[in-house]
């Protein structure tokens, strides 16, 4: 039993005689100061770092200034500080770097095309199938690795369907942690409640006992996630990306033995998402009709107009090249050898993919008036062979009255003309450095196709070792960081770019809290007047309260903490009452699984919070309706099939 209370059974009566502790001033200071700052967070007023940062500094100084005696001697101040090393702080940093390294090296791209098409035509339907199929894995592999696994995925569909991919992270992750107590194996929460109540003589409780409760009360729970909980994220807008948004005019050459060499055009709109502007089709340097039948052929022209971002999805998706990287080398051969211009070109094109030069970065640069550029083509530059860079698309200073027809590398650049350059970050700022234009901030990295199978294998023996147990999850993405890292899929730059400061605080003063309110015996009262109702409730009541309790606790302080709590009051309230203590020991294993209304609730929560940029208030405005409606769920699942009156 925590500090601070005393639960005494007698053997022949159903009255619980309770030893009754005061709740200590140090108790009462930190109950006040916990409601304190859940208000600040819900007022949004100051960022969620700095208030994090301020809970990390009162604490351990209220310590200093008020010690207090606990059973082992004196509270170290410093135990406040112990966050920063905890396993679950080290798991949220490391599945946040495994997450980015399957973003970096597009191992999920396949996936996340047909979902983007999905959401693009049938948004309602695919985030009803992200909720149920998220829901149903989770319950047999635990929760973590589930939303690790979604968050990369859901965010690439959502940034190629142009929605805003916090309309469906929030709800997704709300739907694994439904899945997840349906189980005993769904959640590490799960284990420890069965486990407990085992020592305490609970054994009835197999794998899949109160998998039916759960999928009872998860029926309204995933409508509401579903149909009401988009649009209260409605708000949650995607992060701006200047480079993103601007259209650049570019070219789509089908190569020999191209997936959609033979295919109709319609099928390339239809593989594109319907995402393919098209201007132009050309063959043998001629116009020809857009119809949908038509058929492509190699060396055809698609004339297109698009973002960088879906320039190079097109490239991909289509299996086309955006660009000729021999400009200008060939053409001199080719002048050389006395061939015609138009013989010239097709040469030119035919040198290779673009894949020859290793890139990194599609980046913007604007042409100044002084651009040796300015008049002349890029062609003409050999920018390719000079700087190893080269042209992917061109964004005109105003628009001409129609379609210049020019090949993208013969056509006349102008100062104020904006470049899309693909290559090394060092070979592009080289060009900048010889003074061709000014390079904008906003840059869109490519994907490291060549480590996709890497990151994708990592993390699936990460998730192997997570699930099975073989290993704790905060070990194993360590594990799985570090082979990333000697496997060159990620830089210490990336690792660095895929942590929160705000996560980090957040996780770390979370945990500071939930320890304060426990070695000062505010949880342990909170639980005492609980029981101290027992002679004046029924036990429906009491078991609804008991979970509505749980529920409560661990938002603010660990699953485990209020699970290693609540077990033990559960059997001890069931025992007094005279009934069966097995409905009371899942009413806390199902309070200790809502953590929905704060994001340091679960780790997930946090996650999803980085990725999705969600503020305090999100998780309360969400997972506040969630909260009521699983708890009332579960509860009558709960009184109904145990007969409870």
């Amino acid at each position: 039993m925590r500090r601070g209370w005393q639960l005494r059974i007698p053997m022949n009566s159903t009255a619980l005689a309770l030893q009754t502790v005061p709740l200590s001033p140090h108790g009462l200071a930190m109950a006040l100061f916990a409601a304190l700052v859940f208000a600040v967070l819900i007022w949004d007023r100051w960022p969620v770092a700095t208030v994090s940062l301020v809970v990390l500094s009162v604490i351990p100084l209220g310590f200093v200034l008020a010690p207090l005696a606990g059973p082992d001697g004196p509270v170290d101040p410093a135990r406040f500080f112990a966050g920063f090393g905890h396993p679950a702080l080290i798991a949220i940093c490391a599945l946040m770097v495994l997450g980015h390294a399957l973003v970096v090296t597009g191992a999920l791209e396949p996936a996340a095309r047909r979902l983007s098409t999905w959401v693009t035509q049938r948004p309602r339907l695919a985030l009803l199938a992200v909720l149920v199929g998220a829901a149903g894995v989770s319950g047999l592999i635990n929760d973590t690795p589930v939303v690790v696994l979604l968050i990369p995925l859901i965010l690439a569909a959502a940034a190629r369907a142009r929605v805003a991919a916090g309309a469906m992270l929030l709800p997704m992750n709300y739907a694994v942690l439904i899945g997840g107590m349906a189980t005993t194996i769904g959640t590490s929460t799960n284990l420890i409640v069965v486990a407990l109540a085992a020592g305490l003589g609970v054994t009835g409780l197999g794998m899949f006992s109160f998998t039916g409760i759960v999928a009872m009360a998860a029926v309204p729970a995933l409508t509401y996630l579903w149909l009401v909980a988009p649009r209260l994220l409605a708000h949650v807008q995607p992060r701006a990306e200047q480079l993103s948004e601007q259209v650049f005019d570019a070219e789509l050459r089908i190569t020999e033995g191209s997936r959609f060499e033979g295919q109709t055009l319609g099928e390339a709109f239809g593989a594109s998402g319907n995402r393919l502007q098209l201007v132009q089709l050309q063959r043998n340097a001629l116009a020809i009709v857009k119809l949908p039948s038509v058929t492509l052929r190699a060396g055809d022209r698609l004339v297109v107009q698009g973002t960088a971002r879906d320039l190079k999805d097109l490239e991909a998706t289509l299996d086309a090249s955006l660009h000729n990287l021999h400009d200008g080398a060939d053409k001199q051969k080719a002048e050389g050898a006395g061939e015609s211009p138009a013989q010239q070109e097709d040469d030119a094109e035919d040198a290779g993919p673009a894949e020859a030069i290793p890139s990194a970065v599609v980046a913007q640069l604007v042409v100044v008036n002084e651009s040796p550029l300015v008049r002349r083509t890029v062609r003409q530059e050999r920018l390719a062979e000079r700087f190893g860079v080269v042209v992917v698309g061109l964004r005109p200073r105003s628009k001409p009255g129609g379609w210049e027809r020019q090949s993208l590398v013969d056509r006349v650049v102008r100062g104020g003309d904006i470049l899309l350059l693909q290559g090394k970050q060092e070979d592009i700022a080289r060009v900048q450095r010889e003074g061709y234009g000014l390079l904008l901030d906003a840059r869109y990295m490519l994907p490291r196709q060549d480590k996709a199978w890497v990151a994708l294998a990592v993390m699936a023996a990460v998730v192997l070792l997570a699930a099975t147990k073989t290993l704790p999850i905060a070990l194993a993405a360590l594990a799985g960081v570090i082979a990333l890292l000697l496997a060159r899929c990620l830089s210490w730059d990336d690792v660095a770019q895929s942590l929160s400061v705000k996560v980090i605080l957040l996780v770390a003063s979370s945990l500071a809290l939930g320890d304060a309110l426990s070695v000062t015996g505010a949880t342990a009262w909170a639980a005492q007047q609980l029981a101290a109702t027992a002679g004046a409730l029924g036990p429906t009541w009491l078991l609804v309260l008991l979970m509505g309790l749980m529920g409560l606790l661990t938002n603010f302080v660990s699953n485990n903490a209020a699970a290693a709590i609540g077990t033990p009051l559960g059997v001890a309230l069931a025992q007094s009452l005279g009934v069966d203590a097995e409905p009371f020991v899942l009413a806390v294993l199902f309070g200790c699984n809502l953590c929905y209304l704060t994001p340091m609730g679960y780790q997930t929560n946090l996650l999803v919070m980085n990725a999705g940029d969600y503020r305090f208030a999100d998780f309360l405005r969400v997972g506040g309706p969630l909260f009521l409606i699983m708890w009332a769920g579960l509860s009558l699942g709960l009184v109904h099939q145990y007969g409870l009156q």
